[in-house]
């Protein structure tokens, strides 16, 4: 529809449709026009569409989308654009770009004060848009306030209120500030409310909007100063960011390029790919120095795959929860844990059980393989056990040794974990076979 309105409608008609259309709307449209048609819409666009646009574009194409304009066009766009949305773009555009539209913006801007953030912190998230009013303010006087600046914050849901030198104090639900009548003052109807501060873990800020089950979060320095919030659908953002993201490494995936090309995406994950076929190697070299066991007992690299594809599944499980638990903040980490251990154990018994009758009949119809069918049989049995009560542990104490060390626990991805469990499961496999069936 849009690419036939910018080929055939004249311009009355085209500014009517786009003033008329919403701008995700706009935004889904308008990746598939090509580069004639982008500048006709940049042309018959107001500069308050044209930002609403951009803000919905994923922030790589709508930074590539800022080249399109000079850099006085770009200042307009994202004054414009909320402050949370403006430092997204600002923060995928090249260093000299950034820099230059970050001068001409100037150090009183509220966007060049949200990007000296961190980008794993709460402050770079928030938008500073919010109503603040006073709380010996007569909540008629608040109520005209609200409605003044309403057309130029995000929300209207959450009242703050400060003191003279803005220090947060609480708020006023919009519902209960309309329901009050005067003479009352803000004191009067100022809930307590939980706050973030600005240096604080974004993750750990949206877990405590979904906790505490709000829409908006009050975000303070450490001088207890309001400086802005966050809101449900910047927690919603980022939680589908960090779904992706944790998604990815228990893949082993870079960061994700939908867009890309086969042979870009290709060299893009290659250095992924040679890293994980280095970590095989040490399963080559546990397999090589249990040759003489190999070669005496050959009926046991039949049974390999099961050994390490089981413990591999049990690890994954495992590292899945842990992972989880700790993305969440949720309590009970010990308690989950022993839950997990004991778990591996009845299912080890079980798989393990399984695996010896299976073992024992394979070995009874084909015994040119072995003469001991009951010894291999226990072999795989008790390894089998021993390996699916190993995994879990592992795939707990590697997350949390990597968050005790400030590191994501999600880098535990599934082929990194799941490698450092085949060692270890070759060597209870091979060193279990050397004790019983090394006489033989």
């Amino acid at each position: 529809m849009l690419k036939e309105m910018l080929q055939n409608a004249n311009d009355q008609v085209l500014k009517q449709y786009l003033e008329d259309i919403h701008a995700h709307d706009l935004s889904e449209l308008f990746l598939d026009l090509d580069y004639e048609e982008r500048q006709r819409l940049y042309r018959s666009l107001s500069d308050e569409k044209l930002a609403d646009l951009v803000s919905y574009l994923d922030a790589e194409e709508a930074a590539e989308i800022f080249t399109d304009f000079n850099l006085k066009k770009q200042k307009q766009l994202v004054e414009l654009m909320e402050p949370d949305d403006a430092v997204d773009i600002i923060q995928e555009l090249e260093d000299d770009h950034q820099d230059e539209l970050l001068d001409i913006l100037g150090e009183s801007s509220d966007i060049v004060q949200l990007i000296h953030y961190g980008e794993d912190e709460t402050g770079s998230a928030m938008t500073n848009l919010v109503v603040v009013v006073h709380p010996d303010l007569d909540v008629k006087q608040a109520t005209k306030k609200v409605i003044q600046e309403a057309v130029d914050v995000e929300s209207i849901n959450t009242i703050f209120v400060t003191d003279e030198e803005n220090h947060y104090l609480g708020v006023v639900p919009l519902k209960k500030l309309l329901k009050a009548k005067t003479p009352c003052q803000i004191s009067e109807v100022m809930e307590e409310y939980p706050f973030a501060y600005a240096s604080d873990s974004i993750t750990q800020t949206v877990q405590s909007i979904r906790n505490y089950a709000i829409y908006e979060m009050p975000v303070i320095n450490e001088n207890h100063v309001l400086l802005g919030m966050i809101t449900l659908d910047d927690a919603l953002d980022i939680y589908q960011e960090e779904a992706q993201e944790d998604f990815e490494r228990l893949a082993g995936l870079p960061e994700t390029m939908p867009d890309s090309s086969a042979l870009k995406s290709a060299f893009h994950r290659l250095p992924w790919l040679l890293a994980l076929l280095c970590f095989l190697i040490p399963i080559a070299l546990v397999t090589s120095a249990f040759e003489h066991i190999l070669a005496t007992v050959a009926i046991l690299i039949i049974f390999q795959p099961l050994i390490l594809d089981s413990a591999g599944n049990v690890a994954t499980q495992t590292l899945a929860v842990t992972l989880k638990m700790l993305s969440t903040n949720e309590k009970g980490m010990l308690k989950n844990s022993y839950r997990e251990i004991i778990t591996g154990m009845i299912n080890g018994l079980v798989i393990g059980f399984v695996a010896f009758a299976v073992t024992f009949a394979f070995a009874h119809l084909n015994t040119s393989l072995t003469s001991e069918p009951v010894l291999v049989s226990f072999v795989v049995g008790v390894s089998l056990w021993l390996t699916v009560l190993t995994a879990p542990l592992i795939a707990i104490i590697i997350p949390l040794t990597l968050k005790a060390i400030k590191v994501d626990p999600a880098v535990a991805s599934g082929p990194f974990i799941t490698t450092f469990i085949d060692v270890v499961a070759l060597f209870i496999y091979f060193g279990l076979a050397t004790i019983m069936l090394g006489g033989l």
